[in-house]
C-alpha cells in the first residue's frame, strides 16, 4: 500500500503511468428465476441489467408448452421466510495470485461462474472480457483501471456485468448479470438462499478505510479510489453466530463479522453483482444492455490491434523502394 500512497502524486502528473502496489489491494438458479432477479435489481439500483431472455420454441406445435413457475424468491417479498443460516455447499475460492495480485474482481467473478458449473479460468476472463484502461482515461465505472497483473486499480460492479454478459456471449448461454448495488446489506440473505452467490466490493481484510481523491482522469472527472479496495464472493451466512461466508481471492474460504461486512459493504457503495442462471440453464443469449454499455477494449483486443499495427509496420518496412528512373540526356 505504500508503494500506492507514495505514487499518487506521479500519477496525478502523469496519467499514462498507473502506479499502485495491487500485490496487497482486492448462482445457484434456474431459467424460471431469471424475472424475478432482473426485478429486483432493478428496484435495488434502477438500472438495466438485461435483456429478457428468449423462449425456446424448439418444440412441437403438439406439444404443450410448459411456462416457468414464478420463483418465490424476492429480496422484497417478505413473505418468503428467511432461514437463519444459508450456505452453498462445493463452494471453492480461486486465489486471484500470483497472476493477478490486483486483480480480485476477475478472480471473484470466475470462481462464481465455477460454482455455477462454468468452466472457464481467471485468465481467459480478464484478458479475454473485462474491459481495461491501462492510461486511466476514464473511470471504474468504464474499465478496469490498470494492470491486474501488476499494481493496478480495480472496477466498479457493472463493469463485473459487462464482462460477465460478454463471457455468456462467447458460450451462448442465456445467463446474464444482474447490478444490486445500493442493496442493502441484510437483503443479500435471500439472494444466498435462493442460491445465487454475491460478488461484493469490501476492503482488504475488511480494514476500515475510505476511498479519497487520486487524479482528474482523461476524460475530466476526478478518480476516486480506497486504497484497500477488494471484492470478494458471499456464498453464506449465519444469523445466529453473526458471520458471513466468503470466497476471498486474497484468502481463500473464510468467515469474516457480519457487522463488519455491513460497514465495509456501505463504505464501498453498497456494490454487489449476482448471475441470473447457471451452466444448465436453457436458451440462447441475448445481448444486454450491459454489454451494448461497453466502451473500452480488452487486453487481447488491444493486444490484437497493437500486433496488427506491428505487422502493417514490419510489411512497409520490408517494401524496398523501387529505384528512380534515369533521365537520358539527349546530346
Amino acid at each position: 500500500m505504500m508503494c500506492r500512497i507514495m505514487k499518487i502524486t506521479a500519477a496525478a502528473a502523469a496519467l499514462t503511468v498507473l502506479c499502485s502496489c495491487g500485490e496487497t489491494v482486492r448462482l445457484m438458479g434456474d431459467s424460471s428465476e431469471l424475472a424475478a432477479i432482473e426485478s429486483t435489481a432493478g428496484a435495488a439500483s434502477g438500472t438495466t441489467t438485461g435483456a429478457p431472455l428468449e423462449t425456446d420454441t424448439s418444440a412441437s406445435e403438439t406439444e404443450p408448452v410448459t411456462e416457468p413457475e414464478p420463483t418465490t424468491v424476492d429480496v422484497y417479498d417478505k413473505d418468503f421466510e428467511l432461514p437463519l443460516s444459508s450456505v452453498l455447499d462445493g463452494f471453492q475460492t480461486v486465489l486471484q495470485e500470483p497472476e493477478f495480485p490486483s486483480g480480485c474482481e476477475a478472480t471473484s467473478l470466475t470462481e462464481t461462474l465455477n460454482y455455477l458449473g462454468f468452466d472457464v479460468d481467471k485468465v481467459t476472463i480478464a484478458d479475454e472480457f473485462m474491459p481495461i484502461d491501462y492510461n486511466g482515461y476514464v473511470l471504474m465505472n468504464e474499465a478496469y483501471i490498470g494492470d491486474p497483473r501488476t499494481d493496478g486499480f480495480g472496477c466498479n460492479a457493472n463493469v463485473i456485468v459487462q464482462t460477465a454478459d460478454m463471457y455468456f456471449a462467447s458460450v451462448d448461454s442465456p445467463c446474464y448479470g444482474v447490478d444490486l448495488t445500493g442493496t442493502e446489506y441484510s437483503d443479500l440473505w435471500y439472494q444466498i438462499a435462493a442460491g445465487r452467490p454475491v460478488i461484493v466490493w469490501v476492503t482488504i481484510g475488511m480494514r476500515v478505510s475510505y476511498p479519497e481523491y487520486v487524479w482528474t482522469a482523461g476524460n475530466g472527472q476526478d478518480f476516486i479510489f480506497d486504497w484497500y479496495q477488494h471484492c470478494i464472493t458471499l456464498y453464506g451466512y449465519d444469523l445466529d453466530q453473526g458471520i458471513v461466508y466468503a470466497a476471498d481471492p486474497l484468502v481463500g474460504n473464510t468467515t469474516y463479522p457480519i457487522e463488519t461486512f455491513a460497514k465495509i459493504y456501505e463504505i464501498m457503495g453498497k456494490q454487489a453483482v449476482v448471475i441470473a442462471g447457471d451452466a444448465s440453464s436453457a436458451g440462447h443469449h441475448t445481448t444486454t444492455e450491459a454489454e451494448k454499455s461497453v466502451t473500452m477494449h480488452t487486453r487481447k483486443q488491444y493486444l490484437e490491434e497493437e500486433a496488427a499495427k506491428q505487422g502493417l509496420t514490419e510489411q512497409e518496412e520490408s517494401v524496398e523502394p523501387e529505384p528512380a528512373e534515369e533521365q537520358n540526356e539527349e546530346n
